[in-house]
């Protein structure tokens, strides 16, 4: 079984560099969010909130005017080989460059149903041994951070981003709250009548 488990994430990783197979994305386009609050931030911090996808996370101050790049993650059902592709937003630090590349934040997006098969390892989405991490959902999409996703190059800024998200995660649905009731003033009650 464990052989079985190896050699198919060899080939998904083979075949995700090569690029085979038709994107298999088939969500009919983005939901358009519920009434949403601002999160709650420190003053160290601020939010990026995505309205497409309904999540927010908290970023530090020092990356203020970031960028997101829009990249597919690959996946393979184990069982059939089909490949399986769907968003990853990339968030890339505003010191970023070609030179000096910073330790970026990749989301990656899932429905509810790949997320169920990425979680019962019936499809793989890396070689890595380990599956990404769940960091939250929405009732129409799953939210994770990829196996690896940090230290595995020389980027900048590592250890004070794995810190960061030590402490801050992303937060699906974003700032949705559910508005307390208003307490209702008691019934008046009926004057007392004395027996005759």
């Amino acid at each position: 079984m464990k052989f079985g488990l190896v050699l198919a994430s060899l080939l998904a990783c083979a075949l995700m560099q090569v690029g085979c197979g038709e994107p298999q994305w088939t969500e009919n386009g983005p939901i358009a969010p519920a009434a949403t609050a601002k999160p709650h931030v420190s003053s160290t911090a601020f939010a990026y909130v995505n309205p497409k996808y309904g999540f927010c996370f908290a970023l530090p101050i020092s990356w203020k005017g970031y960028t997101i790049v829009t990249e597919q993650w690959r996946g393979l059902i184990l069982s059939s080989g089909h490949v399986v592709n769907g968003p990853q937003l990339v968030i890339r630090n505003p010191q970023w460059t070609q030179a000096t590349p910073y330790q970026d934040i990749p989301i990656m997006v899932f429905t509810p149903a790949q997320w169920k098969q990425v979680d019962n390892v019936e499809m793989s989405v890396s070689a890595a041994p380990i599956g990404p991490s769940k960091l939250g959902q929405t009732s129409r999409y799953v939210f994770a951070l990829p196996p690896r996703w940090i230290g595995f190059t020389d980027a900048a800024g590592t250890q004070d981003l794995e810190s960061w998200m030590q402490q801050n995660r992303l937060r699906a649905p974003c700032g949705i709250s559910k508005p307390q009731p208003s307490p209702q003033p008691a019934a008046p009650q009926p004057a007392h009548q004395p027996s005759n």
